[in-house]
């Protein structure tokens, strides 16, 4: 099968860029031709090669409603230098089946790409109606959904949005849910700092929520230090946020670390902080479990079942700084508690589904939605 994968943010930091990876290794392993179109970052044309080529081509997001009319033109502008570009790449591809990874602000771009070849359109569903690019938009999101002759939805809540916003899709969302590497922390040293420390990974954006744990940290009693990985547009205004806190190094920004480092600063974190506002079937709650890090995290939809309030891991309310403080000083307090909650959590997650599983899993439905045509 020919695959082409459109995903505008494969080149940001954040988890949909692990799973567009990890779903396109299993495929080419398998026989596939995979194949990512992604966001330039200019209006250059860029290509890259390999055995998952990398097509750039100029995408911008659509404006959100009440940008404004300056806005709206300058998106006019981009999109019609860009969608001829798009449209040439996607006939060059020949896919038997396009598989999108995006926001809804992209769906003009899939529009695009859906007409020009023919192809059927399987959507990948990261998150339910918030996205860290914008606000709700109830109209991008129909359109992006009306593009797809097929749904994965990362987990029943995601799911239940996608029917909601376009009920037309009865019969044809399935959830399948993210994967794990059974053996990733097998021999994996954890990251030796000069005393304990917590640890936050994600993008820097307002749906991760650090804002909130910045405000948690200043309620603790206990000053372990916060490591936060990632990158984003928040990273001034967080890096500001910090400043105010106290010593320089009660927050330590990494930025963007590769992912051999994330696993040994999981290993080696006290603790590990999930206060996000919203999320699909957030990877970083996944790893920490494998990683037999003691997690906190928001009680939110979305999060992996094997996740259970005080057996293997610890929930608290969202934009509740308070009650994270809290959380994070019961934590430090009982280090029995803690070891315990990540043993369970260790044990937890090798029920969870293994990438390969989750790679067929999702052939099937490409295979469903070319055979459809």
């Amino acid at each position: 099968m020919r695959i082409a994968v459109l995903c505008p943010h494969f080149e940001d930091t954040g988890g949909v860029r692990e799973v567009v990876a990890r779903l396109a290794q299993e495929h080419v392993a398998a026989g596939h031709r995979v194949d990512v179109v992604s966001r330039a970052s200019s209006d250059e044309p860029a290509t890259g090669g390999g055995p998952i080529p990398i097509w750039r081509v100029p995408m911008a997001p659509a404006p959100y409603r009440g940008a404004g009319r300056r806005a709206t033109k300058r998106f006019i502008r981009r999109f019609l230098r860009g969608g001829g570009a798009l449209a040439a790449r996607v006939r060059a591809l020949a896919p038997d089946v396009i598989a999108v990874h995006c926001s809804k602000f992209y769906a003009p771009w899939v529009m695009i790409a859906r007409a020009a070849c023919r192809a059927p359109v399987v959507l990948h569903l990261h998150n339910a109606e918030r996205t860290a690019d914008g606000p709700p938009s109830p109209f991008w999101s129909r359109r992006l959904l009306g593009t797809a002759s097929r749904v994965i939805a990362v987990a029943p809540a995601v799911a239940d949005f996608a029917l909601r916003t376009r009920p037309a899709l009865a019969g044809r969302v399935v959830v399948i849910r993210n994967g794990v590497d059974p053996g990733e922390f097998d021999s994996v040293e954890p990251e030796r700092r000069e005393g304990p420390y917590l640890l936050a990974v994600g993008r820097l954006a307002p749906q991760k929520g650090f804002d909130v744990l910045l405000d948690a940290l200043a309620m603790c009693r206990h000053t372990v230090p916060l490591v936060i990985a990632g990158d984003g547009p928040d990273r001034a205004a967080l890096a500001a946020r910090a400043a105010r806190l106290g010593p320089p190094d009660r927050v330590v920004l990494l930025g963007d670390v590769p992912r051999t480092r994330v696993r040994q600063l999981l290993r080696g974190a006290a603790l590990v902080l999930m206060p996000s506002r919203f999320e699909g079937n957030p990877l970083i709650a996944i790893e920490a479990m494998q990683a037999g890090a003691p997690l906190i995290a928001s009680d939110i939809p979305g999060l992996p079942p094997e996740l259970r309030p005080g057996e293997t891991g610890y929930l608290v309310p969202p934009e509740d700084p308070a009650a994270l403080a809290a959380a994070i000083d019961a934590l430090l307090d009982d280090a029995s508690l803690a070891r315990r909650l990540g043993a369970a959590a260790a044990q937890a997650a090798r029920d969870m589904p293994a990438w390969p599983t989750i790679a067929a899993e999702v052939l099937a439905v490409y295979d469903a939605a070319a055979h459809s045509m």
